[in-house]
Formats: C-alpha cells, sequence, structure tokens
C-alpha cells in the first residue's frame, strides 16, 4: 500500500540578517493517510493514521489506539492526545485512527429504518434514511480489514478505544452491546439513540443484563438537542444505572451550553480524562518502588501491562540522581533500556547513573553501547573517556 501525507502547511518566518534568507514553509504533519481496498465493503476506503513516534510525544514501548468514527475530529483528537500526554502527561501518547466517513448513514446504522430523528416516516425515493443498516458490515471492516493492518504496521498495546459523535455514538453503543469484546472503551458523543425509534434500547434492555466480560469503559454524552435525542438517551442512561453490568464502568454528562455541532470539542477532552484519571506520577511516588506500584495499579485499571513512558522514567531517574538516590535511578534507566533498546540515550543515562555509583565498569559497558547506537555523540564519547581515564 502506498501512504500518503496529510499536512497542514504552516509559515515558519526564519529571519536571517546576514544572509537575507526567503521564508521558508514547512509540513505539520497530522496523520498519515493510508488507502485501503475493502474485500468486506467492497470498496476503496482511507484510514487517517496519527503516530506519536512520528508526531512528537511521551514515547511508549507500545501504544493504545483510539479508533475515531468522525474523521474531521482528527485534529481535534490527536491535539488532546498531543497535548495531555506529553505537556501535562495526563494521559499515554496513543495511536489515533480516523476512519474515512463518506457514507455515515449506511456505515453507522445496526438496522435501516425509514423514521427520521422528529419522527416522521420518510420512505421518498431520495430519502436520506435509504442506505441505512450496514452497521454490521461496518464493525466487520474494522474487525477485519482496519484493526489488522494498524496492528501489524505499529506499535499497539492491547487496549482499544472506539469513538463516535451522532450516529458514530449510535455505532459506538451499538458495538458495546452487540460485540463488547472488539473495544475496552467506548465514547459516543451525542449518540443517536432516536434511531429505528429507539431500537438501542430494546437491545440495551437484553444485553446489559448478560455477564460484562472483562473491565470496560463508557463515556456517553448530550446537549440540549431538537427532537426525540435527549428522551431515548435519558431511558439509555436509566438502563445503565438499573442493570448495573458487571465490569462496566461509566460516566453520563450533560452539557447544557453546547450544541449537537459544539459538543465534540469538550466531550473528547472529559472522556479521555474519564478513561485515564490519575495518570501522572505522584509526588508522594518517591521511589523507584512506587513508581512501579503506580504503573501497576493503572494496570489492573485498564486490564493491560501498562509501562512508563520514556520520557518520565528519564525524568524522576536523574531527579533521584540529584536527590542522591543512586539505586532508584539504576532501576528506573534499567526499565528505559528494556523497553527502547534502540536508543543510545537510554544506555547514556543509565551510565550516568553508575558513574555516580562508583560502578566504572557497568558505566563502560553502557557508554560503549550508547556510542554503538550513536557513534557521533560527542557527549557520550567524552563521558567514555572519563571513565576509561579514570577520572
Amino acid at each position: 500500500m502506498k501512504s500518503f501525507l496529510i499536512t497542514i502547511l504552516v509559515c515558519l518566518l526564519q529571519c536571517s540578517l546576514a544572509s537575507g534568507q526567503q521564508n521558508v514553509h514547512q509540513p505539520f504533519i497530522v496523520a498519515e493517510v493510508i488507502p485501503i481496498h475493502s474485500r468486506v465493503l467492497n470498496e476503496d476506503r482511507s484510514i487517517y493514521i496519527y503516530n506519536p513516534d512520528v508526531a512528537g510525544g511521551n514515547l511508549l514501548p507500545a501504544y493504545p489506539v483510539l479508533y475515531l468514527l468522525d474523521e474531521n475530529d482528527m485534529t481535534l483528537v490527536t491535539g488532546l492526545v498531543k497535548y495531555l500526554s506529553a505537556y501535562n502527561e495526563q494521559m499515554p501518547a496513543m495511536i489515533v485512527v480516523g476512519i474515512d466517513g463518506s457514507n455515515r448513514i449506511r456505515d453507522m446504522t445496526p438496522t435501516h429504518s425509514t423514521v427520521d430523528n422528529l419522527g416522521k416516516l420518510d420512505t421518498s425515493p431520495d430519502s436520506w434514511l435509504k442506505p441505512s443498516g450496514g452497521g454490521e458490515k461496518f464493525l466487520q471492516f474494522l474487525k477485519e480489514e482496519v484493526m489488522p493492518y494498524v496492528e501489524q504496521h505499529y506499535k499497539t498495546a492491547p487496549f482499544k478505544i472506539l469513538a463516535g459523535h451522532s450516529v458514530g455514538g449510535l455505532a459506538a453503543i451499538y458495538c458495546l452491546l452487540a460485540h463488547p469484546d472488539m473495544f475496552n472503551a467506548y465514547i459516543a458523543i451525542s449518540p443517536s439513540l432516536w434511531w429505528d425509534e429507539g431500537y438501542m434500547l430494546s437491545l440495551a434492555k437484553s444485553k446489559l443484563d448478560s455477564q460484562g466480560t472483562g473491565k470496560k469503559f463508557l463515556f456517553v454524552c448530550n446537549s440540549p438537542e431538537t427532537g426525540r435525542f435527549n428522551h431515548y438517551l435519558t431511558g439509555f442512561v436509566s438502563l445503565l444505572k438499573q442493570k448495573k453490568r458487571p465490569g462496566l464502568e461509566y460516566r453520563h454528562t450533560y452539557y447544557p451550553t453546547e450544541t449537537h455541532g459544539s459538543i465534540a470539542a469538550k466531550a473528547h477532552y472529559d472522556a479521555l480524562r474519564f478513561i485515564y484519571p490519575q495518570w501522572d506520577i505522584a509526588p508522594t511516588d518517591t521511589t523507584a518502588a512506587l513508581i512501579k506500584k503506580h504503573y501497576l495499579r493503572l494496570s489492573e485499571r485498564l486490564g493491560y501491562a501498562v509501562e512508563p513512558p520514556l520520557g518520565m522514567v528519564s525524568d524522576w531517574g536523574y531527579r533521584f540522581l540529584n536527590d542522591g538516590k543512586t539505586d532508584d535511578a539504576i532501576e528506573l534507566f534499567q526499565l528505559n533500556v528494556k523497553h527502547f533498546p534502540a536508543s543510545s540515550d537510554v544506555y547514556s543515562n543509565l551510565g550516568d547513573a553508575y558513574v555516580r555509583k562508583g560502578d566504572r565498569s557497568r558505566a563502560r559497558a553502557n557508554y560503549k553501547k550508547a556510542l554503538e547506537l550513536n557513534p557521533s555523540s560527542t557527549e557520550t564519547e567524552s563521558k567514555l573517556k572519563t571513565v576509561e581515564g579514570g577520572k
């Protein structure tokens, strides 16, 4: 498959009084666009992939994946992910996969319906409801074609999120009820639960009675709406309270000052913070053992082995060195060596810790490994010469 870059051109003014350089325009990369021919749908589709390894972020050995049913929200969601993971460390960096929404009414609706959101019958030849009912095939496309591609080509962790707005939110809730094992967390923003005269409520009454299959998360929200949006959503939330499905942790949020169009900006932020509370290390986690316990608690909450980001380990390792906690620093730096063996910096960091401990032999071995991976590093070369010189 060929891949192309979807870019937003950002003007970077580079001033040089000496040479009088002209302005230089450089691309700001949001995501790759991957064209796919779908055997399931029998058509060409595109997926949009944001990769923290390329776009920048607090690097992880493997990333959770957020599958976004509204590709128009890619810049919003990827911006939130990068801001909350790289600059504030309130959640892990993650891969975001936007799905081409070229036929949303067909793909996002689980049944064919001729009743619109105002409860009116529409059987006209050009009705916007006419192509509806392809939701099962679309989920098959996600499971059999999109997910395998993503998992084959990117560093994915075993934690997947499905997010959708409007009929996309309808599709997310349908997937939770009908195929709960496909994803670990679901974000349903103003879901169109009025669809097919409340079909989803009938499905929820039976499916929510079944035993859960592991820990699941659901964030559902709404705002003032026309028609029967809120009537059916209120009924769905009441069922969630009544059924208390084992293993399902959910949150419902109402945004009284938002609209159906504006709600997504607040909802995606709140949903991510709901799934990842207390992600960052607490000031009281003052040893390597306490930091490891923190990530063990996150692992128990999310249902998979959560590993710490490279940048966090590096920052805390040097903080421990400055505080005289050399053994704690070594223990953390060894995590980065384990998880990022192709990085020269992690071996250089560990070498620094062994120097502080007075173990020149191990310091020398790590500096040599760092130079093998990055022979042009004059800083590491200087450190190695100092250790070998016995200074």
